[in-house]
């Protein structure tokens, strides 16, 4: 313990979650704890708790990182792109693309954690999801009071798909681009034929 590096930058909180992010890519969520990281960036494991009230508090400030990368590539890759459809696509293979590349960072950007982070997710992968659903709204393709659903269910259906194909079921789905742009395709194709049902069924009403 007498040659620990000490740090007088004021910078171990980030020195912990580089390192906790830097295993969570290449291990998972399994040596995510205090001691563990402590002894990574040489410090005692008192002194982690001058940034982290609780080993839990850091386990979710990792997870938070992990999201927060997810949301970068989800940003990165709806940049250059101007067409609904083709921003939602987008954003659905990037985050399947996330999955399949960084599975490391995938199972813990989901990890369960006893206790939530410090802040917001910035930049927050639901909410950049869900501003790829708000382009469908604002284009009239759903009504305003579908958004919220809609959202659930691309996020529930890119989510399993991404879960299902990253994990090691002999029976998991292909990971070609044809599967995913097809799972892409029938996803937009059921969210615009339900928001025309919808909106069909309230012009009935209405009269």
């Amino acid at each position: 313990m007498g040659n620990m590096k000490k740090y007088h930058h004021g910078n171990l909180e980030e020195a912990l979650l580089t390192a906790g992010l830097q295993e969570a890519k290449a291990r998972g969520p399994r040596n995510l704890g205090v001691n563990f990281l402590a002894k990574a960036v040489k410090v005692s494991p008192t002194a982690v708790y001058r940034h982290f009230l609780s080993g839990e508090s850091l386990r979710a400030s990792i997870s938070q990182q992990a999201r927060e990368e997810l949301a970068r590539q989800m940003l990165k890759a709806i940049a250059t792109q101007t067409d609904v459809k083709n921003r939602f696509r987008a954003v659905g293979r990037a985050y399947i693309n996330f999955a399949l590349n960084e599975p490391g960072l995938f199972a813990v950007a989901f990890v369960a954690c006893e206790e939530g982070p410090q802040r917001e997710d910035s930049p927050s992968a639901w909410m950049v999801l869900q501003d790829s659903i708000l382009d469908i709204c604002n284009a009239k393709l759903i009504e305003a009071s579908e958004v919220q659903q809609v959202a659930s269910f691309a996020w529930a259906t890119v989510h399993g798909f991404a879960t299902l194909a990253g994990g090691s079921d002999p029976r998991r789905p292909k990971t070609n681009e044809k599967t995913i742009s097809d799972l892409l395709d029938r996803t937009w194709s059921g969210i615009i034929q339900l928001g025309s049902k919808n909106s069909a069924k309230d012009k009935l009403g209405a009269n």
